[in-house]
């Protein structure tokens, strides 16, 4: 998504771009991402498991309890963090990689980003004067499990961006590990 924060997967040539797509695929790569969600979702601690239809002419994504045709499935693991009044603050994992796969999901349980003018309450959003979603790729770990040629240099490492500002403004001396 591009109005979601933090840490982008760059190449700097095809060869490279070739292994990165090829591990991204075969899902040796971990990702995590910070939201703010309105609520709180139920359990604290979770996972958010659908199908995920995209409709392509509106850039919208649908979620259902059952499959449908055309839809795909979509999984997200996520943990309470931290509550502060009517907003929760989530570490979401992803288990697979759809569009708009984290910001739909939420909706679909009832807790949606704030600041989100897509799958978001517009007003929730203007009530906290948010206008963008409150969604941080955070952390990127490489975790191969087969042979990354010239990338293998990336096999263990960890990177994390700084924290986003939602963070530091709605959850104040929250620690995050």
């Amino acid at each position: 998504d591009r109005n979601t924060g933090g840490i982008v997967i760059a190449a700097k040539n095809a060869e490279a771009l070739r292994i990165m797509n090829e591990k991204v695929k075969d899902r040796e790569l971990e990702k995590t991402y910070l939201a703010a969600v309105m609520g709180r979702p139920k359990p604290a601690s979770g996972r958010l498991e659908g199908y995920l239809f995209k409709d392509a002419k509106k850039n919208q994504v649908y979620v259902y309890d059952s499959p449908r045709p055309g839809a795909r499935t979509a999984v997200t693991e996520y943990k309470t963090l931290a509550v502060r009044g009517d907003l929760t603050l989530v570490e979401c994992h992803l288990i697979t990689g759809r569009t708009h796969q984290i910001r739909a999901q939420f909706r679909h349980a009832g807790c949606p980003l704030l600041g989100d003018g897509k799958y978001g309450s517009e007003r929730d959003n203007r009530s906290f004067g948010e206008k963008g979603q409150a969604l941080c790729s955070w952390r990127l770990r490489f975790d191969f499990t087969t042979p990354a040629g010239t990338l293998e240099y990336l096999n263990g490492r960890e990177f994390s961006a700084p924290v986003p500002d939602f963070v530091t403004k709605y959850f104040p001396g929250v620690s995050l590990g």
